[in-house]
C-alpha cells in the first residue's frame, strides 16, 4: 500500500520521480524503488516525502489515518496568496526546476522566509 500511495499523492502533486527524487535529495532510481516497492525509505527520507506531499506520514505508510495538512495542488488553510493558483494541470507545463521549486515551498515549513528569499533574488534580478 506504501508504495500505491507514493504514486498517487506524487501524481496528484503534478510531479515527476524525478522531481520528488530532487527535493529529498535522492537519484531518480532511488526513489523509483520506492514506488515500486522495491525499497523502503529511511525515516528521514519518509518525514521528507512527507512534508512534500503535504501528508503526514502515517497517512503515507496507511495506518488508518488521513490527515491532509494540504493535497499538492490545494492549500486550505491560508491557501497560497499569489494571484494565479497553479492547478495540477498547469504543473504539467512547468520546467523541472519550477516544479522543484514548488515542492521546496510546500515542504518548507516557513513558507514566509522562503518567499522573502525568492523575492529578494527577485528584486536583485529587476536591478540588472
Amino acid at each position: 500500500m506504501f508504495a500505491e500511495n507514493l504514486k498517487k499523492y506524487r501524481k496528484l502533486a503534478g510531479l515527476r520521480q524525478d522531481d520528488v527524487a530532487r527535493v529529498i535529495g535522492l537519484d531518480r532510481s532511488a526513489y523509483a524503488y520506492y514506488e515500486n516497492g522495491k525499497t523502503e525509505p529511511s525515516i528521514d527520507n519518509l518525514k521528507r516525502i512527507a512534508m512534500a506531499f503535504g501528508v503526514d506520514i502515517n497517512t503515507l505508510v496507511d495506518f488508518g489515518t488521513s490527515q491532509h495538512a494540504c493535497e499538492f495542488c490545494n492549500e486550505p488553510q491560508g491557501g497560497y496568496s499569489a494571484p494565479g493558483i497553479i492547478s495540477e494541470m498547469d504543473l504539467s507545463k512547468c520546467s523541472a526546476d519550477e516544479r522543484t521549486i514548488i515542492a521546496c515551498y510546500r515542504a518548507c515549513s516557513d513558507k514566509g522566509a522562503f518567499l522573502a528569499l525568492v523575492n529578494e533574488m527577485y528584486e536583485e534580478e529587476l536591478k540588472k
